[in-house]
Parts: C-alpha cells; sequence; structure tokens
C-alpha cells in the first residue's frame, strides 16, 4: 500500500510524504486506457461521491462532501497548502497587517474572472464574506472583524470593517486581535462568490448556478446522479491538464469499490471495513492514505448528563484500544485528548485513558449511581460507521453498569434534535478547517457547531480561548491550548475522545498529481491522466 501522511508540527508546518504513482503491465495500463474517458479523446477524472443533497454551497452546509467538490469550483483569497504554510490564491502576495495588529491590507491579483466572466473586485469580496455571516453556519470566522456583531444582529447593513479602497484593493480592520485570522480566510467557508451573479441565483446558487474562480466550472448538478465539471479554460492559476471531473453519486462504499474494478470509476474513497479486504489485495498499490488532523468524540449535553463524575466514568467505560483494533480494523490511533499529536497545544503528557470499568463502576458511585446509570446515545444513520462504534461502546459500558440505549435517526432528526438540545450523548467527529488549534477547539464555544450541542461553558475554558487567539508567541499559545484541552478532556468532560483515524482511497495509476490536505481538501487543479 502506498501511503500519505501529514502530520502538523509545532511551528505550524506539516511534513508530508509525496505520492508515488503506481505502475502496473501493459495489458492492465491498455485495459484502464480502454475504459476511461481516452476514448473519447478528453481527460475526463471519474470520481465516486457521496450524494449531498443539498445546494453545494460551503457557506449554507460544511459537509466534506461538498467541499471534496466545490474546492474544484470556487476559491478563497487564500489557501494552505500541504506545508501547512498560507499562500495566496486571488491575491498578488499576501496581505500586510499594521503595527497595532487590527488592520490587514490586501491587494487582489491582476485579470482573475468568475466563469461567468465577470471581472474578481473587492466589493465581490465584501459581498461574500458578508453573505458567509448572514448564512451564519461559519460566521464566527469573522466575529472579531470590526462591525461583525451589529450586521449578524442585523442592525447594520453591512460589516464596517471591510472596507473596499478601489476594485482591486481593500482592507479588513478587527475589533480586537487574531492570530489565526488568514488562516481563517483560507477556508472554504470563505469562498468568493460574484456579487450580482450569486445575488440573483437566489436559492438556485449552488443547485443551478455556481460560479467562482476556480480551475473547474460546473456544468450540471443532480441530485441522485452525480456532477459534472470542465476545465476552466481562462484559470488565473495556470494551465489546467483535465478536460473535466465527473462525480458519479454513490453512497454505498461497496458499490463504489466495484465500479472502480469494473474500470468505471478513477478515484473513490474506501471505507475502513473495507480496508482488510484490499491492503494486501490486487489492488495494494493502488490503495493511499492520508490523516486529517481531527478525530471521533462521544459529544454530552451538560444540561442532561450534569455530573461532571458521571462524564468522567463514561471515559473509563470506553475501551478505546479494541474500537481501533476490532472495529475500525487496527486503521485508528486511540487518543483522549482533543488537539491531535502535532498541532499546537498537543500535550503528550496527558493521561491517555485505560479501559476501567471497575474505576466507571467507582466513580458512578460516587455521583450517587450506584446500581448504574443509563444513557441514550444517538446515532446519524448516515454515517454507518458511526453505528457501529455506538453498538461496540455499548457492550463495553455495560460492563462498567452503564445501560445504553442507541437511537438511530436520519441527518435531519439528527440536526433538529442537537439544536434542540434533545441528544443526550451523541458520536461525532471534527477536523481542524485551518492549520490552527482554534480550528480544533472553537466548536467547543460556538453555539452553531456540532459540538456546541454539548451547551458546555466554564470561564476559565473561554478566558483561555480568547487568549490563544490573541497570543502570537508559539510557546505560549502551546501552554495555553494545552490547559483548554486539558479541561475539555481530563476535567469537565463534556467529550470524550474516541480516536484519530487513518482515511483510504484508491486511485488508477494513471492518475497523476492528487492530493488530499492535512485538512482534507480534495483538489484536482495540478492533476493529470498519463497513460
Amino acid at each position: 500500500m502506498k501511503k500519505r501522511l501529514f502530520s502538523l508540527v509545532l511551528a505550524l508546518t506539516v511534513a508530508a510524504g509525496c505520492l508515488v504513482g503506481c505502475g502496473g503491465s501493459k495489458s492492465e495500463k491498455k485495459a484502464d486506457a480502454t475504459n476511461s474517458s481516452e476514448a473519447g479523446g478528453e481527460k475526463i477524472l471519474r470520481v465516486a461521491s457521496e450524494d449531498p443533497q443539498v445546494p453545494l454551497d460551503m457557506q449554507l452546509n460544511t459537509y466534506s462532501i461538498i467541499m471534496k467538490i466545490t474546492d474544484n469550483v470556487t476559491e478563497s483569497l487564500l489557501l494552505t497548502n500541504e506545508k501547512g504554510e498560507l499562500e495566496p490564491t486571488l491575491l498578488e502576495e499576501m496581505p500586510t497587517l499594521s503595527d497595532d495588529k487590527l488592520t490587514y491590507s490586501f491587494t487582489l491579483k491582476d485579470g482573475v474572472t468568475f466563469h461567468n466572466d465577470a471581472p474578481l473586485t473587492s466589493n465581490d469580496v465584501k459581498y461574500s464574506l458578508q453573505r458567509m455571516v448572514r448564512k451564519y453556519k461559519m460566521s464566527s470566522l469573522l466575529e472579531k472583524v470590526e462591525g461583525y456583531q451589529a450586521y449578524f444582529d442585523e442592525q447594520a447593513d453591512e460589516i464596517t470593517g471591510i472596507e473596499i479602497v478601489d476594485d482591486k484593493h481593500f482592507n479588513i480592520h478587527m475589533s480586537e486581535v487574531y492570530t489565526p485570522f488568514l488562516s481563517a480566510l483560507s477556508t472554504p467557508y470563505c469562498a468568493i462568490y460574484p456579487a450580482e451573479a450569486c445575488e440573483e441565483a437566489g436559492d438556485n446558487w449552488g443547485m443551478t448556478v455556481l460560479y467562482g474562480t476556480g480551475p473547474f466550472k460546473l456544468v450540471s448538478y443532480k441530485t441522485g446522479v452525480g456532477v459534472e465539471l470542465t476545465k476552466n479554460e481562462n484559470y488565473h492559476g495556470g494551465d489546467v491538464k483535465l478536460d473535466g471531473i465527473k462525480y458519479t453519486f454513490i453512497d454505498d462504499p461497496n458499490t463504489g469499490v466495484l465500479e472502480y474494478q469494473k474500470g468505471n470509476i478513477d478515484v473513490v474513497y474506501l471505507d475502513s471495513s473495507l480496508y482488510p479486504t484490499y491492503a494486501n489485495g490486487e489492488l495494494k498499490d493502488e490503495l493511499y492514505s492520508f490523516n486529517p488532523v481531527g478525530g471521533y468524540y462521544l459529544n454530552f449535553n451538560v444540561n442532561e448528563v450534569k455530573e461532571v463524575k458521571v462524564r468522567e466514568a463514561m471515559t473509563y467505560a470506553v475501551d478505546r484500544k479494541a474500537l481501533c483494533d476490532s472495529v475500525l480494523f487496527g486503521t485508528a490511533i486511540p487518543n483522549s485528548n482533543f488537539i491531535q499529536d502535532g498541532l499546537i497545544g498537543a500535550d503528550d503528557s496527558a493521561e491517555q485513558f485505560e479501559y476501567d470499568p471497575e474505576k466507571a463502576k467507582a466513580l458512578l458511585a460516587e455521583a450517587g449511581y450506584p446500581n448504574g446509570y443509563d444513557l441514550t446515545m444517538t446515532v446519524n444513520t448516515k454515517y454507518p460507521t458511526s453505528v457501529k462504534i455506538a453498538t461496540a461502546i455499548q457492550a463495553q459500558m455495560a460492563e462498567a453498569g452503564i445501560r445504553v440505549e442507541i437511537e438511530q435517526v436520519d441527518s435531519a432528526a439528527w440536526t433538529d434534535m442537537k439544536k434542540a438540545g434533545k441528544v443526550t450523548c451523541g458520536i461525532g467527529n471534527w477536523y481542524v478547517d485551518y492549520n490552527d488549534p482554534d480550528s480544533m477547539l472553537y466548536p467547543m464555544s460556538d453555539g452553531r457547531t456540532d459540538l456546541s450541542s454539548s451547551f458546555f461553558h466554564n470561564d476559565e475554558f473561554k478566558q483561555l480561548m480568547i487568549e490563544g487567539i490573541q497570543t502570537e508567541d508559539t510557546a505560549k499559545r502551546q501552554e495555553i491550548y494545552a490547559k483548554a484541552d486539558h479541561i475539555l478532556t481530563h476535567e469537565q468532560f463534556p467529550v470524550v475522545m474516541l480516536y484519530n483515524e487513518t482515511m483510504f482511497y484508491l486511485k488508477k495509476p494513471y492518475v497523476k498529481n492528487f492530493e488530499v490536505t492535512f485538512t482534507y481538501r480534495t483538489m484536482f487543479k495540478d492533476a493529470d491522466i498519463e497513460y
């Protein structure tokens, strides 16, 4: 198996391996070529994808399955590359910062046009960022911008801190120092849209209309079928080698692999349950892995599971190693800390909790539950792995006297229940959106995210989060975020971290220069098909 691993280091750089092209016999390559689009004279990359069933708009929906598509259509001002470094995408150069660290000045790149041929201007930037705030989901990324709150509360018609100088130049004024701000701007939620076209499209944006500045243009999006993209002949970032990308919606992981084996798909993500089948099989040289920064956890509504001792008992009642070895076939790493190794704030000295049902029982008794505890665990059935994890944990917790009832719901019900505070305990996963520990921890204090369904409020944690984003010194930030993580995972236990996962995909040998970054970004800008 060829492997690509991504791990962050303290100085906010990433050491990454390189994908090595896989070979095959001449007959195999010829068969692949026949099955691919070469016969039609075009280089069309065929990718299996889950069906989002919602608009392809990351300002509305934060699903990674949408990002995997839109990353090839839309772009943000900046990009975090595979080394963990920021680089300008739609800018002439990196923004400058004033001496008081409160004003960023930007210069847009010359000659950039949207897919509808409209030129990129400062007005499009302001429109897009304001739209993200009004769409609510990821608006907190801009909450330190001057005038944000008034605009968010609909008490103002604009974010006053986003100052347009002219079509090419603009400034962003901060209400306070926010160290990760440029990293936040590199996320797909801060994609820049053409103001006039986006406004005119209304609810059709992301369904029948989606214009970006990226290397590919949207041709069609049909729920239940797939997405077709075509090459942007006027891409500002240089020549695009592929003529297009065809995403076929295949929700069943087994079906996706079967289509890959038939030669109908060039790239397919591999569910961890299928890893043992293919790790040493005939496709082993086409199997790749990567490690997104983040992982799976149990999330408790602290208004329902009120006693800290009870939540602490839960962390000893889970056998993380067994989950990783058995349920996940050895593809995951047990972890008790929310901040993953390598990211600022990771604490190698913090206790890694072992499975200890007797200690869990003792803690429950201390909390007033000598006869055990009843817990409802709600699981989103859209994610089969979560169901498997819940079933395994149910058996593990039974040994500690914790009686788990598993409640399986669909995605719509899951979302509604979380907002209403009706998820007592849930299984979730979270991955960094940008190269900073703030991206890992801010969801705990942001009422718009999955982790906010814990309804956890802690003054010390909140203060640490404020200090973390206002501090530039790396060593000080390490101390701040390590303490914040300790409060979450070793003192208050609103979450019980389970593991950091490894993800897999199959890629045909003729697909070149394709990468998945540590922030789970899937970009085909430099990809090519070579037979």
